[in-house]
């Protein structure tokens, strides 16, 4: 009966099987958790360069509407979101002090003489990001289940 018993404990048969079986749900997480931080991280990048073009692209062109409203249209289509998901602000900086601004975005107040003035503008983007793996946690999530993105590009103007 002992030398039935000690031959299971030298047989290193299915060993391998066995370590697989525990490292593959760790490995998947991993994996889930890589591919939705990819995914959120690609979509935030594309609300950037959505938001830089529009900035780049409305010194050209503001024939058929107001700055911002350009701005807001030439955002919507190149990151794929609505016009009342941009927000387009001109803030204005005396040395490092930011001047306040009024509700449609443009700065209020003057410069205290020895200031130098400067002028900007200020796209930022929000966008609601739905993880492909609802089980994977990257931060914060909103009621609806779905992440926040924001996205900001600006330009100096003068």
């Amino acid at each position: 009966m002992r030398s039935r018993l000690s031959c299971f404990g030298r047989d290193e048969q299915g060993a391998a099987l066995i370590e697989l079986a525990l490292a593959a749900p760790i490995l998947t997480v991993l994996l889930m958790g890589a591919t939705d931080v990819g995914l959120a991280f690609s979509r935030k990048l594309a609300l950037e360069q959505g938001a830089q073009r529009a900035v780049e692209k409305v010194m050209q062109t503001t024939q058929l509407s107001t700055v911002q409203g350009t701005i807001a249209d030439e955002v919507a289509v190149q990151a794929d979101v609505r016009t009342d998901q941009v927000t387009v602000t001109f803030p204005k900086y005396c040395n490092d002090r930011k001047l306040p601004s009024d509700t449609a975005g443009l700065p209020v107040g003057e410069c205290n003489s020895g200031e130098t003035p400067s002028w900007y503008i200020q796209v930022v983007v929000i966008d609601d990001y739905e993880p492909l793996f609802s089980s994977v946690s990257l931060g914060t999530k909103l009621a609806n289940g779905k992440y926040r993105i924001v996205a900001k590009a600006g330009m100096r103007t003068k």
